[in-house]
């Protein structure tokens, strides 16, 4: 029986370190919490794109975790903006320079022309109507071109500003997908966690109770004994309800979750169920009796740990 003991312990021991292990994993590589709160709106949009709040702080990580995938800063473009800037960028290389830089050619020897007139006429003192006229037409020619240059250059230096901004959009895109991933994956570690603990206190508690049954049937002397660890479990739940009325949740005090609101039941925030004094002041004392329930074992095993030194 004890070597079964030991084995189940060991057990229990190893997934425990295991999990705290890889949540710590994933806690170093998931973004800062500065990150988060700079660049990502913690509220859900549904479908319909219609903002409502998230379900829980699980859910609201997720969402974190989608908005680092998609739209992480000002000015950074989406995967579907960097495919749209690819579109617009091959359409300016392979169709937009290539026909401007014809209509300059086109125009290259008449705008030439216009040049010599206007460098000409410029030496006349007094012109003719003739001779306005043909300065008026000259100014028309270079004032064309020179726009068709300018728009030449401005897609041409459109070119570098789109090759640089997909770059570093792509950059930016790559990082958010890890970010994303190693969010998620530390709310699914934080919630495994949670979870083990849980079913290590009732397991516990069900040792417990099923030890105390069985230690009234075999040993009526332990009867005190059983006693003793009823009211020592009584106490810890007592103060623990009593520390965690001190906590200020009968004054108001509230906790918020991922979207910014009271914590509650429902999505849906003109019924949903929003927590109580009685629900806060209950999860209060049960983190408590958790802390001092793991304090104890933790205490008993090293007691018992040097306890068993010695006596070898």
């Amino acid at each position: 029986m004890k070597n079964l003991n030991r084995i189940v312990f060991l057990l229990f021991a190893t997934v425990s370190v295991a999990l705290v292990a890889w949540a710590i994993v994933v806690g170093m590589a998931a973004p800062d919490s500065s990150k988060i709160a700079g660049n990502a709106q913690l509220i859900n949009l549904n479908d319909e794109g219609v903002a409502e709040p998230v379900r829980s702080t699980a859910h609201g990580i997720e969402e974190l975790g989608k908005v680092f995938a998609t739209q992480l800063e000002e000015g950074i473009l989406s995967e579907q903006g960097i495919a749209d800037e690819k579109l617009k960028l091959e359409n300016t290389r392979t169709v937009l320079v290539p026909e401007y830089e014809a209509k300059v050619g086109a125009k290259a020897e008449v705008a030439k022309a216009a040049d010599a007139v206007v460098a000409e006429l410029a030496e006349v003192k007094k012109l003719s109507a003739a001779q306005k006229k043909k300065l008026a037409e000259a100014q028309a020619v270079q004032a064309d071109f020179k726009a068709l240059n300018d728009t030449l250059n401005v897609y041409k230096e459109n070119i570098a500003v789109m090759e640089e901004n997909i770059a570093a959009s792509e950059k930016a895109n790559a990082q958010a997908q890890a970010d994303a991933a190693n969010i998620i994956a530390l709310s699914t570690a934080i919630s495994v966690n949670i979870m083990w603990f849980y079913f290590l206190l009732v397991f516990a508690f069900c040792i417990i109770i099923i030890n105390t049954v069985m230690n009234l049937f075999q040993n009526k002397g332990g009867l005190g004994k059983t006693l003793a660890a009823i009211c020592v479990v009584a106490a810890v739940i007592g103060v623990s309800y009593v520390l965690a009325t001190t906590h200020g949740w009968a004054d108001g005090a509230t906790l918020k979750d991922a979207a910014g609101y009271d914590l509650g039941l429902g999505t849906d925030l003109a019924t949903r169920k929003v927590f109580g004094p009685f629900e806060y002041m209950l999860a209060d004392a049960s983190i408590l009796v958790t802390y001092i329930t793991f304090a104890g074992a933790a205490l008993a095993a090293i007691l018992s740990a040097v306890r068993g030194v010695f006596k070898s």
